[in-house]
């Protein structure tokens, strides 16, 4: 899946990212959309390192 993936309902300004490994997966405009996603990758490969977080404060970091 490409680095700049959104589902088709995420808000145009995503502000969430969720991590597989390290690697961005996805954007979303909601943390709700965000954590679901995750679960499901993490259900999906009990194993993976998943990540959500909110990209506004990673930038500031």
């Amino acid at each position: 899946m490409p680095d700049t993936a959104m589902p088709a309902n995420a808000s145009p300004e995503p502000n969430y990212v969720v991590e597989v490994g390290g690697k961005c997966i996805s954007h979303f405009g909601s943390l709700t959309a965000a954590l679901s996603a995750g679960l499901k990758l993490k259900g999906e490969n009990a194993g993976a390192k998943v990540k959500v977080y909110d990209a506004r404060e990673k930038e500031t970091a």
